[in-house]
């Protein structure tokens, strides 16, 4: 059946839509013009709908019928006079069920017949076919009334579900009513599908006009984008690839001249929703008025509206008018408006593979006002235009330079383009970076000739001229001279922005044949300029001056200059081969050489942190570059370098910390090999000997330490300098060997130290060793440092414990310490000499447990610690303020006297020892004190309870109170105004301020006594009692 169809075709239908030509025109001509035909109509969507639909109509219910010939015809002998018959019809009805319409299209291709589309599908027509069987040959005498629906339609990939149309056809007119159908986006997951409705007459024997009214909604883009894409041969991305689009058109243009888009009479409007292109976010359009007159295209009141991001004051909002000529030639005019356009962030969206934290290629809003009249030629040269408008910005940055306050008006004409400000050029306000932009410029179709430069901005002046090919033959050609320009950049410095300005210099001569841009070495030239005052943020840096340039492949590039107090000069060449790319250049350089000499470390830190620092020094080296080699693609290598480094005269607070530190090393292999680190540091020496892997097995930036470091005789205080003013509380000199391994995240040392006369916190620690293990992650500023076995000699006792150092948690400059130490038979003395107590008669011996710890350690107020010491053998002399209460004793005297039993103990906190009880007693005295003794200024603020003289007429009663009250835990007022009573004449109560060193004893009155000196005198008066009172009997009146 289709096979019939196809040659009936053939015969019956001379009006087709693709027979544009007498039939006898060749089937190539045929052939052709029905090609010409179809390729338009693709890329007018409605109209080649409507033929299609009729063709596919005509095509299966075409009849057998033989078609007459075109041309004049001799007619028989009174036939002129005779009129014509009316025709006389068979009616019939006829039924085809799913027609392919892809076989068909093929098979009416092999006669000739191009339908010029890719179909897919199948059709079914219910037609009542009246065939006039007295005019076979009168094509526009035949009769067709019925429907022509598809479950599914697919034409050069958009599908159209749903279709359905009712078709009549009447004296060679075909007209298309109710016509309906679904259009899907098969690519999208959610088959979105909009729908397409309307109306239209074809006149197609005679051939006459289409007219159509059609109402699109909801339409996807997608696939008509492709569609166009494909037939102009152009990248699918620059089209719509998501959204929809709706409207209502109205279309009227003759059969016969379907091809030429002049002839079209179109009157509409169209609208668009959630339109994306490439990366750009989806938009919104309307146009309110859409038409086709006197050959030129109107587009009137012209809106789009886009959000760039989710903040609400980033939208673009564009808005205008146009009228173009249809066929390409003509009078054209059009009108553009913007408003608050984010184009920083619009280039973001654009830019997918811009590195993270870079800077913006362009940062700021836009508006915008652009008038654009003229006429366009077949030649381009021949063609006028005058564009002219305004341009606003309260601060726009392009490649971070900051390119102020725009307020500018732009014109642009074939002989020139001006752009200058909208207020008086002479009183700008200094937010106006750019003045005034004047230039002249001649086009042709072999080039652009830009004549007579002039631009005064970033208060400076930029001359010159250039010559731009517009095609692949002759030179790219520029000379620039730039005077006293001050640009504003922000660079990132350490995670922030900070703001430079320089004064720049240059001159300018360049040239390169236009088809060998990437060829360094076909690129001649040379440029000089000078950097002068370079300024990060409110500090002078310095000036550098250079030269660069390029000569049959030579490269060369010279810079001198003054910077951060110090010189820099650096020197590299390049020897580009025929074929290379500016890619290929790294591995051209031949050597490259920096020099720098004193520059000023504090400087450097205080520009990249914008912190003062009270360490000062200078930097000094050389670094060269033998193999820029870099053409090993992901897996590349560094250049061989080597470097020879110094720091000198390092001080921190004006005290020296080193008269010089050399580095000497080199590059290779992605790895950096220190062959010597050495100098002279904090009264000691350092040394560091090994290799660091610059590069992890994916070959990203994360140095990867293997170290062997030395330290000898290191001064604590001075070598830990960066603890601030918490560094004078570790006090002697340190030894050290350790391995240094691991990369920035987790950094580990471990080895073993050796101090002398160590003091920590106050703590005498003497000569100690002890195992050494660190851990520091670089990334968040976290380290910790253990001794966990320190073993020490003091005093002719010994001191073991474990120490821990680490950064705090909480934030500020503090460091977090917790410790544990335990001491036997250390001499007291030594202990409190370091608290400020010296004399040459004192002595005494502690054993016992001392815990020191803190957070966020600032100083020694933030100190917190408990200690509890037994006392054995210890002198009156050692003891402070033992000395002033003597003269409160008469004959008797306490500063030679021994005691052979004591204990202290207390807690550490507030910048105080507070001591909730220290005694010492012997045989004829005893002493009880309690208070606070002030770490910073070394005063005390004691209480302190003296027993002496015979007591052995009260012993009775003493015993008796002690035993009566031994399991009390509370003493009753009554017993401890009876012990007040019983001990009044034997008993001194003092108080003792001052400082150690130089104690104030106050006598006071003996009143009642407090509960602690009350039990204390029943626990230990026993001992001013008779000999021969055992140590047991004492232990049993211990209330406690």
């Amino acid at each position: 059946m289709e096979f019939l169809v196809s040659v009936t075709l053939a015969q019956a239908l001379p009006a087709s839509p693709f027979h544009t030509a007498p039939n006898n025109r060749s089937l190539e001509d045929r052939s052709r013009t029905s090609r010409g035909v179809s390729a338009l109509a693709k890329c007018h969507s409605p109209v080649r709908l409507l033929i299609l639909i009729c063709s596919l109509a005509l095509l299966a219910t075409a009849s057998p019928a033989q078609q007459p010939e075109q041309g004049p015809t001799t007619p028989r002998p009174g036939q002129a006079d005779r009129p014509a018959p009316q025709p006389k019809y068979w009616t019939t009805d006829w039924s085809f069920n799913d027609i392919d319409v892809g076989k068909l299209a093929n098979r009416l291709e092999a006669i000739g017949i191009d339908t010029g589309f890719d179909l897919q599908g199948t059709v079914s027509v219910q037609f009542e076919v009246g065939i006039p069987i007295n005019a076979l040959r009168d094509g526009a005498a035949y009769r067709f009334d019925g429907t022509l629906t598809s479950p599914s339609l697919v034409i050069d990939g958009v599908r159209l579900k749903e279709f359905s149309t009712h078709l009549v056809y009447r004296d060679g007119t075909a007209t298309l009513q109710n016509l309906s159908s679904m259009v899907v986006d098969h690519d999208s997951q959610s088959q979105a599908s909009g729908s397409v409705r309307g109306t239209a007459t074809i006149g197609l024997v005679p051939r006459d006009d289409i007219d159509a009214a059609i109402s699109i909604s909801d339409l996807p883009i997608a696939p008509l984008s492709e569609l166009v894409a494909k037939v102009l041969g152009q990248s699918k991305p620059i089209y719509p690839n998501e959204g929809s689009f709706s409207g209502n058109l109205k279309l009227h243009t003759p059969l016969d001249t379907v091809d030429d888009i002049t002839n079209y009479q179109l009157d509409g409007n169209l609208s668009g929703k959630g339109l994306r292109v490439a990366n750009l976010p989806p938009a919104d359009f309307e146009v309110r008025s859409l038409k086709t007159e006197n050959q030129q295209l109107q587009i009137n009141d012209f809106s789009l509206t886009a959000q760039a991001s989710t903040s609400a004051n980033e939208s673009i909002r564009l808005s205008g008018n146009a009228r173009l000529p249809l066929h390409g030639t003509g009078d054209f005019e059009a009108r553009l408006f913007g408003d608050d356009v984010p184009v920083g962030r619009l280039t973001e969206l654009l830019l997918t593979q811009q590195a993270e934290n870079a800077t913006p290629l362009v940062a700021g809003k836009v508006d915008f006002r652009i008038n654009a009249r003229g006429q366009l030629s077949e030649r381009f040269e021949n063609s006028t235009w005058n564009l002219d408008g305004t341009i606003a910005s309260p601060r726009l940055a392009i490649a971070g330079v900051d390119l102020g306050t725009i307020e500018h008006n732009i014109e642009l004409t074939p002989d020139r383009f001006n752009i200058v400000p909208v207020r008086d050029i002479q009183n700008l306000p200094k937010s106006f970076r750019i003045g005034a932009l004047r230039s002249e410029y001649s086009l042709s179709d072999e080039s652009l000739e830009i004549k007579n430069i002039d631009a005064t901005l970033f208060e400076g002046r930029v001359g010159g001229k250039a010559t731009v090919p517009l095609n692949n033959e002759g030179l790219l050609s520029a000379q620039v001279d730039i005077q006293g320009l001050h640009p504003r950049v922000e660079l990132n410095l350490a995670g922030r922005n900070v703001p430079a300005t320089a004064g720049f210099d240059a001159d300018l001569n360049w040239q390169v044949p236009i088809d060998a841009l990437e060829q360094p070495s076909r690129h001649q030239g040379q440029l000089t300029f000078s950097v002068s005052n370079i300024s990060l943020g409110e500090a002078n840096v310095g000036d550098l001056q250079g030269t660069a340039t390029a000569d049959s492949g030579d490269i060369s590039l010279r810079a001198r200059g003054k910077i951060f107090d110090g010189t820099v000069a650096v020197e590299t060449k390049a020897t580009a081969l025929a074929d290379d790319r500016w890619s290929d250049l790294p591995a051209r350089f031949s050597a490259t050489e920096l020099q720098f000499s004193k520059l000023s470390l504090d400087r450097m830190y205080e520009i990249a942190t914008r912190t003062r620092t009270e360490l000062t020094g200078s930097a000094s080296g050389i670094v060269r570059i033998h193999d820029w080699n870099l053409s090993n693609g992901s897996n590349g290598t560094l250049p061989t370098t080597e470097l020879k480094l110094q720091l000198a005269q390092l001080n921190h607070r004006s005290k020296l910390l080193s008269r010089s530190l050399n580095l000497t090393g080199r590059v290779t292999q992605n790895r950096l090999d220190i062959t010597s680190l050495y100098g002279d540091y904090a009264g000691g020496n350092v040394r560091v000997k090994g290799r660091v892997f610059l590069f992890d097995e994916g070959n990203l930036t994360r140095p990867r330490a293997d170290l062997r470091a030395t330290a000898s005789r290191v001064d604590l205080s001075r070598g830990m300098w960066f603890l601030g003013d918490i560094a004078t509380n570790f006090q002697g000199r340190v030894s050290a060997s350790a391995t240094i391994s691991g990369s920035a995240d987790s950094i580990r040392v471990r080895g073993s130290t050796d101090g002398r006369d160590l003091i920590l916190y106050g703590l005498p620690l003497g000569d100690a060793h002890s195992s050494l293990t660190a851990d520091a992650d670089v990334s968040r500023q976290s380290w910790t440092v253990r001794f966990p076995a320190v073993r020490s000699s003091q005093g002719g006792g010994q001191v073991e414990g474990e120490l821990s150092l680490a950064s705090t948690r909480r934030g500020g400059n503090g460091i977090d310490l917790e410790s544990r130490w335990r001491t036997r038979r250390v001499d007291f003395v030594r202990l409190i000499q370091q608290l400020g107590q010296s004399t040459s008669v004192a002595q005494g011996e502690i054993t016992g447990d001392l815990t020191l710890s803190g957070k966020s350690i600032e100083s020694i107020d933030d100190l917190n610690g408990r200690f509890r010491f037994t006392l054995g053998q210890t002198r009156g002399a050692a003891i402070p303020g033992l000395l002033g209460i003597s003269r409160f004793l008469g004959p008797i005297s306490l500063v030679n006297q021994r005691f052979d039993a004591g204990e202290a103990k207390g807690v550490i906190g507030r910048g105080a020892v507070t001591i909730d009880e220290f005694w010492v007693g012997s045989d004829s005295a005893l002493v009880r004190a309690d208070g606070k003794v002030f770490l910073r200024s070394k005063r005390m603020d004691l209480n302190a309870l003296v027993a002496t003289g015979d007591y052995r007429n009260i012993a009775v009663n003493l015993t008796q109170m002690a035993q009566q009250y031994a399991l009390r835990s509370l003493l009753p007022s009554s017993a401890i105004l009876d012990i007040s009573e019983l001990l009044r004449d034997r008993t001194l109560v003092v108080n003792i301020v001052g400082t150690l060193q130089d104690p104030i004893v106050r006598l006071q009155p003996v009143q009642t006594f407090r509960e602690e000196a009350a039990r204390f005198l029943l626990r230990e008066g026993q001992r001013l009692m008779v000999t021969g009172v055992t140590a047991g009997t004492i232990d049993s009146l211990d209330g406690k």
